[in-house]
């Protein structure tokens, strides 16, 4: 993949002094903004001491990198996850240690977003405190990561709605941050990325000044990303700039993927099916990031009646066609899915099912979904309800016993 960068970091019009730290390497895929916090120079301390560390760490971590690079597996990918995830400890370590070394120091701390390029069109985040990984695709902007803060944490629990958070007093104290122990639980993501794709990666400074990332819009699609970094801190600056405001533009090149496997196309696809309808944008990423793209030919047997599985397919291109005890049961088209019931009981399948013509699929196997979800409560709380609701909704009527094994564990 080809990448084109541009970062720009500004101290804003009130502050003496920048907090804000950053790192951008192409040719490595790294990529972090960091926003400290602390009285005198700490917080610049703190957070140029964490864009150092996770350096140092990911260029120490060059065999796994080959080797997912060599084989694009789920396994090594998680390998990788599972790297910028201790990553992160060694810096929180590093803060606190000299926080409690020099008296100076005392209570500092940093944010941390960061953004790992992996290659095979994937790419890991990792995230601490409220800056932000934001993408453009497919003429929108999404935001990936969840701002570790208060009021955004009780949003996720639903306690708050979005509009009753908008101008929360405690809207900017943050639940957790780099440095204020020597561990700290960073949320990770494996993510797909798309030929276009353009990631903005910032600090609370700037995206504080634009409350509809929808307003982001101009600097993302400029053609010349320094001149699309320079107009968002410069409109940031304008708005206000009571902070530093910091960006990194990470914009994704390389050749044109297949229209029915692009990163959107299956995002939006796995949103259909119902286990994941009450999933936000970013929580469906998250799961598309753990699935694969499968092909069958014409004739070719997908699941077989009376195998063991433990995938979940969804139907991105082609038609299927479903038989059951030998006899035509139905057909798959587009947007249709089948067995998720072996995602949570990896029993035998029920139906046969057959490519009728050339098919693409989105596959997600269990052991992935598992790890997913025992790493994040909510989307596990989320998906588990959503699977409550097609099982009450369907497993009392007899007569619909077939229709609900075809389309759930096919």
């Amino acid at each position: 993949m080809e990448l084109s960068v541009a970062a720009l970091t500004d101290v804003g019009r009130v502050r003496t002094n920048n907090e804000d730290s950053y790192f951008a390497d192409r040719d490595l895929g790294l990529f972090v903004v960091c926003d400290g916090m602390g009285g005198h120079n700490a917080g610049e301390v703190a957070s140029q001491a964490t864009c150092d560390v996770l350096l140092r760490e990911i260029e120490g971590a060059s065999r796994v990198r080959e080797r997912f690079l060599a084989t694009g597996s789920p396994e090594d990918a998680e390998a990788l996850r599972r790297l910028l995830d201790g990553a992160m400890n060694p810096a929180s370590r590093e803060i606190f240690k000299r926080a409690a070394k020099e008296p100076e120091l005392a209570g500092m701390g940093t944010t941390c977003t960061a953004m790992l390029v992996i290659g095979h069109h994937k790419a890991l985040a990792a995230q601490v405190g409220d800056s932000r990984l934001y993408v453009h695709r497919a003429g929108r902007i999404r935001q990936l990561t969840d701002d570790h803060t208060y009021v955004n944490e009780l949003v996720r629990r639903g306690s708050l709605t979005r509009d009753q958070a908008r101008g929360h007093p405690q809207g900017n104290v943050l639940s957790r941050a780099m440095g204020v122990q020597p561990w700290v639980a960073a949320d990770t993501m494996l993510f797909d990325l798309d030929p276009d794709d353009t990631y903005l990666l910032c600090s609370d400074g700037l995206h504080n000044y634009f409350p509809d990332a929808q307003q982001l819009l101009p600097g993302l699609v400029s053609p010349d990303l320094a001149l699309g970094a320079h107009a968002l801190v410069r409109e940031a600056l304008d708005r206000g700039g009571h902070d530093n405001a910091t960006a990194i533009l990470v914009r994704v090149g390389g050749d044109a993927i297949g229209a029915s496997a692009t990163a959107e196309r299956r995002i939006l696809a796995l949103k259909r099916a119902p286990l994941f309808r009450q999933l936000g944008y970013n929580e469906v990423v998250r799961v598309v990031g753990q699935t694969t793209v499968a092909h069958a030919a014409p004739g070719q047997v997908v699941a077989r009646e009376g195998d063991a599985g433990t995938e979940l397919y969804v139907v991105l291109a082609g038609e299927l066609e479903v038989e059951k005890g030998g006899r035509a049961a139905g057909t798959l088209g587009p947007g249709a899915h089948f067995g998720e019931l072996a995602l949570t009981d990896p029993s035998s399948r029920s139906t046969t099912v057959r490519a009728r013509s050339a098919v693409t699929l989105l596959v997600l196997r269990r052991p992935e979904l598992i790890a997913l979800v025992r790493s994040d409560p909510v989307i596990a709380s989320k998906i588990l309800w959503s699977f409550v609701v097609a099982l009450s909704g369907r497993v009392p009527d007899a007569a619909d016993a077939d229709d609900f094994e075809v389309e759930l564990d096919g």
